[in-house]
């Protein structure tokens, strides 16, 4: 018997802006989309699936003194007490996933490689100083493992982005 399982991140997504501590310095801010995941079926074998998003648009104009985007995940719920483990979701960004909008010098990924994500913030881009100074297009890579023994069911995560001075 095989059984369906939804996974997504509709509308989990949070955006946090934070101004920089520098006077005269601009605030910063990020506007982010939802993350989902096609749907999976169940078949007892444990299946790694690629999450999808839209470009996440960082605002970085009139900050010279660098800044960061950090990213940090729940688990994976149903609502009726089965997860999937944090641990099971990776992030990367390649720098090819950054995009000038306007301003100059582009911030570069600081995780090229798929990294898993955790409670803990993970800096996944950087703008040095001097740099940054403008609006950029990121869209990162995600990928989830739905291990075998994972239950029928929708399951949603809470991702939180931040947007940070320095770099």
């Amino acid at each position: 018997m095989r059984l369906a399982l939804r996974v997504w991140l509709a509308a989990a997504a949070t955006s946090v802006a934070a101004a920089a501590l520098v006077t005269n310095a601009a605030a910063l801010s990020i506007t982010t989309a939802a993350i989902t995941f096609p749907d999976v079926t169940l078949d007892g074998s444990t299946v790694v699936v690629t999450g999808s998003t839209s470009a996440w648009r960082a605002d970085g104009t009139g900050e010279n003194g660098g800044w960061n985007i950090t990213v940090a995940s729940t688990d994976f719920s149903n609502g009726a007490g089965k997860t999937i483990a944090v641990s099971n979701f990776q992030v990367r960004l390649l720098d090819t996933n950054i995009v000038v909008v306007s301003g100059n010098t582009k911030p570069a990924s600081t995780q090229t490689t798929f990294a898993t994500l955790s409670g803990t913030a993970l800096k996944i881009a950087s703008a040095a100083v001097s740099e940054g100074n403008g609006v950029y297009d990121l869209t990162p890579d995600f990928r989830l493992t739905v291990p075998a023994e994972t239950y029928a069911g929708n399951y949603t995560a809470t991702v939180t982005i931040v947007i940070s001075a320095g770099p």
